[in-house]
């Protein structure tokens, strides 16, 4: 009877170990030889070493490795303490790692894990160049070359984030595109933090909870979707109330020619945010014309905004309307910094500005709403 007992209980370990979710890593470390490889696991907020791994002479080693549950996991392997492969690993994962002496790193048998990588690489780009212009500058340096720099880094995060979201449209239900969500460059530069970008979290959220309903990264981004729906249930109890002091733009207009809004303070000022795409708004243009034309001697400026990333037809639209006022576009389309600058979640927006700065007025697209604005404030 007791060894039936232990039968039995042999026969459940086994098949426990059986069902237990594993991958399985085969490893070369070129030019390493023998060594000891570090192999950690990424819980979140926090990292965990699972191992130390020996290689042979060549530098290679076969690895089997239990998991948790069968929602996905970051593990990092370290030689000699510095990172030299990382991984998303899934049940039955049969991976190919090849970790060259110089150069990055190659991975088989694993989409999530080249996902990853490639996400990876794109953001490390991204980061050094911000840090490189950011480097260049001293409490010294010109304001020319701030301006310069400003814009290049602005160019760089807004091509970053358009390949991100390109990733995260492209693999919803991917562990790699919950993590790109919380990327940042700094502490006050988050990929995804713009207001409009909330919808990401929630695309993700809705997929990945499809696909990995375990996986603890959608605790972080219900979190997130959490506290913007407080933001807005305390937004609501304080009303309209606005921000003063308006943000500056520096833009360039048809001619290239780089436009300040701060230098109009003093006047009152209609910035316009608008697309070319919109005929009703080239409607409303033929309203502000003649608005302009009625008020500009008397202090009245407009700084339009365009959203267009196709610049030559937007640069013509606006000789065909021949707008009289400043029209500027940096081409980032509904990427632009100036965007983020002023929370605009939709086009077209329109602040009214009085002479102290002030915004005094919102989306006033009806003439003689607008008209009795602007004589009130001039």
């Amino acid at each position: 009877m007791k060894k039936w007992i232990i039968w039995v209980c042999a026969m459940l370990l086994l098949t426990a170990c059986r069902q237990a979710p594993v991958a399985r890593i085969y490893a070369t470390l070129e030019g390493a030889g023998e060594k000891a490889v570090v192999l950690q696991k990424f819980n979140y907020n926090r990292m965990v070493t699972i191992d130390t791994i020996r290689t042979d002479h060549d530098g290679h080693f076969n690895y089997r490795i239990k998991l948790t549950g069968n929602a996905p996991y970051i593990y990092y392997l370290s030689l000699d303490e510095k990172p030299v492969a990382s991984l998303v690993l899934l049940p039955s994962d049969q991976v190919t790692l090849t970790v060259p002496a110089e150069g990055p790193f190659t991975v088989e048998g694993s989409e999530e894990s080249v996902l990853y990588q490639q996400a990876n690489a794109a953001f490390s780009t991204a980061a050094a160049q911000i840090n490189a212009f950011a480097a260049s500058l001293t409490d010294d340096s010109p304001e020319a070359e701030i301006q310069a720099a400003n814009r290049a880094m602005s160019k760089v995060y807004v091509d970053y984030k358009r390949e991100a979201i390109k990733q995260i449209v492209s693999h919803p239900g991917s562990i790699t595109s919950a993590i790109t969500l919380f990327r940042r460059f700094t502490d006050n530069l988050p990929v995804f933090g713009q207001e409009s970008d909330i919808v990401f979290y929630q695309t993700v959220l809705d997929s990945l909870s499809q696909v990995y309903p375990k996986t603890e990264y959608l605790k972080a981004i219900q979190e997130v979707l959490d506290a913007r729906d407080k933001d807005l249930a305390l937004s609501a109890r304080f009303g309209d109330l606005e921000v003063i002091s308006f943000p500056d733009l520096i833009m360039p207009d048809v001619e290239g020619k780089d436009r300040t809004l701060s230098d109009l303070k003093g006047q009152v000022i209609i910035l316009s945010f608008w697309s070319v795409e919109q005929d009703e708004h080239k409607v409303f243009n033929v309203d502000l014309a003649e608005l302009y034309a009625k008020y500009h001697a008397q202090g009245l400026e407009v700084y339009q905004v365009s959203l267009d990333a196709d610049k030559p037809t937007w640069a013509s639209v606006v000789r065909n309307q021949r707008l009289p006022w400043i029209s500027v576009n940096d081409g980032f389309g509904t990427q632009s910094p100036a965007l983020a600058a002023y929370n605009v979640d939709h086009i077209p927006t329109m602040f009214v500005f009085d002479r102290a700065g002030d915004i005094a007025a919102r989306d006033l697209f009806e003439r003689d709403d607008l008209e009795q604005q602007i004589r009130k404030l001039l």
